[in-house]
């Protein structure tokens, strides 16, 4: 590697490779495609070999391209986080960038943070399922409060607290009108498929398009209770599902960047959370 690293090349890379061709990721960078392809180029003369295995209609990391993915997203993240500390020593202000569930609110959490760390700037960002890892591992936030379907890979985690589960299904259900459900209940029901999409191509990314898919269907999806206390649709229904285990409400954040500010973030949320219940 050439002494002086360009990070910009480096932003540059990563962005193709997540987008997978030039013309979706010199849209996402706001710069023309020609000056793009060039900017890759002199990184790869630099790097000493190919970046990418260039297919007519697509893109392929080479093994050195897949090295520098994997570590160019940490040094890219570790630069900005950098920066963002240096600036706030610099300004003497501070941040926390907070990702979340569109189900979980946080309002209440971040008062109670504040409140012992008055001197924090504390944004919050609503995340969909599919992206709460990236944007963790990308330093895009530096935690998240989530309820993934299965325990996130590569990043360090805690449980907050657990949400009973319920199976939402539509209102004209033949199960609609029990009191309580058993996953037995359920098992000859397709499970709601929202990796799918909508007529018009657009993808199922919020709930107001799930619940809609729900209300028009016999398919039945399992939630947490929150789900049901946050969502609200005419055409389906919330029911407790007895026998199914309870979905994990977790903090997720990179454990290379750790921080007291993280420490006392999932307390703040814990303890909000323990003060409601105790007060329902």
């Amino acid at each position: 590697m050439a002494s002086g690293f360009d990070l910009r090349k480096l932003r540059y890379f990563v962005a193709v490779a997540e987008a997978g061709n030039f013309t979706r990721a010199a849209v996402s960078l706001h710069i023309a495609q020609p000056v793009l392809s060039r900017q890759i180029k002199e990184l790869e003369r630099e790097l000493g070999g190919p970046l990418f295995v260039r297919h007519p209609r697509r893109l392929e990391l080479t093994p050195a391209g897949r090295k520098l993915l994997t570590d160019g997203r940490r040094l890219l993240t570790s630069a900005t986080r950098l920066t963002d500390d240096v600036r706030g020593i610099a300004t003497g202000t501070r941040s926390l960038t907070v990702g979340h569930h569109r189900a979980i609110a946080l309002r209440q959490t971040v008062l109670a943070f504040q409140h012992k760390h008055s001197g924090i700037d504390v944004t919050v960002v609503p995340l969909d399922h599919d992206s709460e890892t990236h944007a963790v591992l990308s330093g895009a936030v530096d935690v998240a409060v989530v309820c993934p379907s299965s325990p996130p890979a590569d990043v360090a985690s805690t449980v907050l607290w657990q949400e009973p589960t319920m199976a939402a299904l539509s209102t004209g259900h033949e199960l609609a009108q029990r009191p309580t459900l058993t996953l037995a209940d359920l098992a000859p029901f397709n499970r709601a498929r929202f990796d799918s999409t909508r007529p018009d191509g657009r993808a199922l990314r919020d709930a107001d398009d799930r619940l809609d898919l729900l209300a028009n269907s016999s398919a039945v999806h399992l939630a947490p209770a929150l789900a049901a206390r946050r969502y609200h649709h005419p055409d389906v229904t919330f029911i407790p599902v007895t026998d199914a285990p309870p979905t994990p409400i977790l903090a997720v954040w990179d454990n290379d960047r750790q921080s007291r500010l993280i420490v006392d973030f999932t307390a703040a949320a814990l303890e909000v959370h323990n003060a409601t219940t105790s007060n329902n």
